[in-house]
């Protein structure tokens, strides 16, 4: 095809989209109340087309006139709230930055610790209740206050408290005054710890109650099972209780710190996720197409394209 068929038919399609633009620009430019068609959103590519095309038939004095398309359209994304969005929920921020991979893993741990966490204090809170009843079954401080009373008469240990109100409200409780007391037979007793209630004031079976009955050798008294042995089947059983309580709410807590540990890891990396993306992006937004009439021959004007990046 020769260079004056090629220009004639190059004028002919131009024509055409210009007719077929004008006649569907007020449609294209009007703000629809439903989702575009597909069919409306080539006329709206074709209408934007042709004002530029058209754009280009209206020259200069010197006939040459350059119109600049930028060919990817490129937004920046912010690191701060690709950070911000991981470290409250992880993942968050790497699918922001269009890391989807990286987003389920970092959710996925989430959910595992805290699938985890939930687990163990779960069986660790039903351990906790377990020793309790147990110790309630099991442990009485009236035992171990008499005990004290018959064994270690002369130690002066006879002074008591009444407790007026409460479920123990009427019992008198010997007041165990920690130190190192004999009998009359040299035998001795360490008093490490108190227990005592203050007069007029309730038993009170709080942590310490509980942590003190089985741990303290003092208290062995207490245990239905005493028999003069310091560690009774009983007083053993309560101590494993406890230490399997403790041992899975610990476990429950790490799952906490993994947590934790999680978010800032997923912050970081989604802020790098970010900062990776704007640079690979700002890459490629340095693509110009450049479209401008040119003289050919000394007496025509020809359309000439231009493609330029930069690295």
């Amino acid at each position: 095809m020769s260079y004056k068929r090629f220009k004639i038919v190059g004028l002919v399609l131009m024509v055409m989209i210009l007719f077929f633009s004008w006649a569907k620009a007020e449609t294209l430019v009007t703000k629809q109340e439903t989702a575009p068609s597909i069919n409306g959103y080539l006329n709206l590519m074709n209408y934007q087309s042709s004002q530029q095309l058209y754009s280009l038939t209206q020259s200069d004095s010197t006939g040459i006139q350059r119109v600049n398309m930028d060919v990817y359209q490129f937004k920046s994304k912010s690191t701060k709230r690709g950070f911000l969005y991981s470290l409250v929920v992880p993942g968050a921020g790497e699918f922001y930055a269009g890391s989807k991979i990286k987003a389920v893993l970092f959710f996925g741990l989430e959910a595992g610790f805290w699938t985890g966490y939930f687990t163990y204090h779960k069986k660790g809170k039903n351990k906790e209740t377990e020793y309790l009843n147990f110790a309630n079954a099991h442990w009485n401080i009236y035992d171990y206050s008499e005990s004290l009373v018959v064994r270690y008469a002369d130690l002066k240990l006879d002074s008591t408290t009444l407790v007026t109100s409460g479920p123990d409200s009427g019992r008198m409780i010997v007041i165990d005054v920690p130190g190192i007391y004999y009998d009359q037979n040299g035998d001795s007793i360490v008093l490490s710890h108190s227990l005592h209630p203050e007069a007029g004031h309730p038993i009170d079976r709080n942590q310490q109650y509980y942590e003190e009955v089985g741990k303290y050798d003092q208290f062995r008294f207490g245990w239905d099972d005493f028999t003069g042995v310091f560690l009774t089947a009983n007083r053993n059983f309560y101590l494993n209780l406890r230490r399997d309580s403790n041992s899975l709410l610990d476990k429950a807590n790490r799952f906490v710190m993994f947590s934790i540990a999680n978010h800032l890891l997923s912050a970081f990396d989604a802020a790098i996720a970010v900062r990776s993306y704007n640079r690979k992006g700002e890459k490629f937004s340095q693509i110009d197409l450049k479209i401008r009439l040119a003289e050919y021959n000394g007496n025509e004007i020809i359309p000439k394209f231009s493609v330029s990046t930069k690295f």
